[in-house]
């Protein structure tokens, strides 16, 4: 959403400078063949320029041969105050296939969120704008280095590797453990070679230490050549087992000490949705609604092409999902489209969620659906001006989103208590929905901050002058981030730890996501002397202590995870150390539209609160920071508000 370009105010003269064009380049040979997005995601820096897909595939990449400096020109210029990451698009123009691969940068550079400074990173390494995928940077960091995956054996295949018996006894443990997270019955043809690949590397990761380090990297190294032969022969393997294949790859990693910077699971789901679009499978929700109704009106509908056809719309609304899933906070847009036909598709009744399994898998997908529309309708608001009007058009935008949200979280509270099956999932399914919101709310505040930054208008006080119909909605929308986030780790925390092993990867993200917001903002607020009220290292403990419980490996996600967290926490108690040594940061008096400010303090804008600087985790434990560096957010202050007692909702 975008505001009117209406009137302006006398605050917003000064508009946001129009960003430096960069250079153009061609999406390199391969993607082009394939219609796929090309993407430079480690910079010019490495000895071979190759795109991210060429890189993770293994392929020859036409950038390796072409003029490097044509790249420097292509890559955003970084200046002091804009610490962009080293990331490039190929030219949509050029490449249709990348035409909403993200938030252009030029609208709102990328610079570090100062919630996370405590983590003393350098700045620019991860993108704060993108919080889910700086967190994924930030796990790959904990997990260490590993190697590559092995080459394949010539002529292996999975009966080679296993007996019958531990091949059926594998895939008995991805159907009971793994399959109900996809929310669909997997679609088997009589042989289903790939299929049964597939189960059988996630599910080793329940096979003993000893077993494991011998079967999993060869059924891995097995599995990533196929994925390979699916992804750059996409045209001959477009069949709906390959795309059930890459859309279970891509939400876990199989466990064997293998490198997963070496696997991109947006990249297996965008080509798993590729193949879906070229078989049409977008269209089937139409067709089996249509079909539906023509069976309501008395027509002659042929029982097995509605089955077809819905359970092909179920794959499809999988898919949609999981890429949505897997591109909510990182700053890219899925390819993938869904119509409102799934709301039709699958109805809500006064008698949720059904009385059968596959009812309940049914309401899962709808609600996911609508989760992650209104998610990223969310995050394409902008604040355009501090005019009045666009100020409220801003909010009411917001206001509208987290309406939608309150509606779906009505509808999926109760369902973990009345539902006769998948109890669990309907309960892991608030993580989900609590991490939109609170990316949701992230969004709203940084979006406004980023304005003020940009447009040169910047002080201490800058939350005072969006107040939309007279509301401090930014403290509000604060208050409620943290609250937000804690909800987070309680629900995980109310999990039967039995299956929380099985989530999906990228859901341990959202749990180190919330972990690391309300320690970074009890980081800025102790850093202003106040205290902040609460039982949040408790929690962060026990989340730990569970995460170690459900992790099935070292190299698991829940371990990188609990290793993560388990640092933020260290370097809180450092700090506290730290805190009990010298005297605190002063800060600008936190503000009150029903109280005067006290004398003793200067006019907003004539004081420029600290931050905390950078380093990374060679420095954890260090007893001394350096509190010098202003930063992006002046946080202090606002966090400051956000904590203080006396402001009112």
């Amino acid at each position: 959403m975008e505001s009117p370009a209406s009137g302006t105010s006398a605050s917003s003269s000064k508009s946001i400078k129009p960003p430096r064009k960069s250079r153009s380049i061609q999406a390199c040979n391969s993607c082009r063949k394939h219609k796929t997005r090309c993407e430079i995601l480690d910079g010019i820096d490495q000895p071979l320029i190759r795109c991210h897909r060429c890189k993770v595939l293994g392929a020859d990449c036409s950038y390796q041969t072409m003029d490097r400096s044509l790249f420097e020109t292509a890559f955003p210029v970084k200046s002091e105050n804009n610490s962009s990451t080293c990331r490039y698009r190929s030219d949509p123009n050029t490449s249709p296939s990348i035409s909403n691969a993200s938030i252009h940068n030029d609208i709102f550079p990328n610079l570090p969120h100062q919630i996370w400074s405590f983590l003393r990173l350098p700045r620019g390494t991860l993108d704060w704008t993108a919080p889910l995928e700086a967190i994924q940077g930030l796990m790959k960091r904990v997990s260490g280095t590993h190697d590559r995956p092995p080459p394949p054996i010539p002529n292996d295949t999975l009966e080679a590797i296993l007996s019958p018996e531990q091949i059926d006894h594998l895939i008995a443990i991805f159907e009971h453990n793994y399959l109900p997270w996809l929310n669909f019955n997997l679609i088997r043809d009589r042989v289903s070679p790939f299929l049964n690949l597939a189960c059988c590397v996630i599910a080793s990761r329940h096979l003993g230490e000893g077993t494991r380090s011998v079967v999993a990297p060869r059924l891995q190294a097995l599995f990533t050549n196929c994925v390979a032969k699916m992804i750059l022969q996409s045209r001959k393997s477009e069949t709906l087992e390959s795309i059930q294949c890459l859309l279970i790859l891509s939400l876990w990693v199989p466990v064997c000490g293998i490198d997963e910077g070496y696997r991109d699971g947006r990249l297996l789901i965008a080509s798993a949705v590729t193949m879906a679009m070229n078989m049409r499978l977008n269209e089937a929700c139409e067709l089996s609604v249509a079909l539906r109704e023509s069976q309501a009106k008395g027509e002659e509908v042929s029982s097995q092409d509605l089955l077809g056809a819905t359970d092909r719309a179920r794959l499809w609304l999988a898919l949609t999902n999981v890429e949505s899933l897997l591109c909510t906070g990182s700053g890219r847009h899925p390819l993938s489209k869904r119509t409102g036909s799934y709301l039709k598709m699958v109805a809500l009744s006064p008698d949720l969620p059904g009385s059968n399994l596959i009812a309940g898998q049914d309401l899962r997908l709808r609600l996911l659906s609508e989760l992650f529309d209104i998610t990223e309708a969310g995050i394409a608001i902008r604040l355009r001006s501090l005019s009045d009007t666009d100020i409220e058009y801003w909010h009411d935008g917001f206001m509208r989103v987290l309406g939608s949200m309150d509606r779906v979280t009505r509808i999926l509270t109760p369902l973990p208590m009345v539902a006769e099956f998948d109890g669990f999932y309907f309960k892991t399914l608030h993580i989900i929905e609590r991490t939109c919101r609170s990316l949701v709310l992230y969004h709203a505040c940084l979006t406004a901050r980023q304005h003020f930054v940009h447009s040169e208008i910047d002080n201490p006080y800058w939350f005072r002058q969006v107040r939309p119909r007279g509301l401090d909605v930014l403290l509000i929308w604060g208050k409620e981030s943290v609250a937000v986030a804690e909800s987070v780790l309680v629900t995980f925390l109310e999990a039967d730890v039995r299956l929380l092993g099985t989530m999906p990867d990228y859901m341990f993200n959202m749990i180190a996501f919330a972990s690391s917001f309300v320690t970074g903002v009890r980081f800025l607020v102790i850093h202003v002397g106040v205290d902040f009220p609460g039982s949040i290292e408790r929690l962060l403990e026990r989340t730990i202590c569970k995460l170690n419980q459900c992790s099935l490996s070292s190299d698991s996600a829940a371990a990188k995870c609990s290793a993560l967290i388990t640092a933020m926490l260290k370097l809180w108690m450092d700090r506290m150390d730290v805190a009990e040594e010298g005297p605190r940061e002063s800060s600008p008096p936190p503000y009150s539209p029903y109280s005067r400010r006290s004398s003793g303090h200067s006019e907003p804008g004539t004081q420029s609160p600290r931050t905390m600087s950078s380093g990374f985790f060679q420095s954890l434990g260090s007893r001394s920071t350096d509190w010098s560096n202003p930063g992006l957010l002046r946080d202090t202050t606002f966090w400051n508000n956000v904590s203080s007692t006396h402001n009112v909702y």
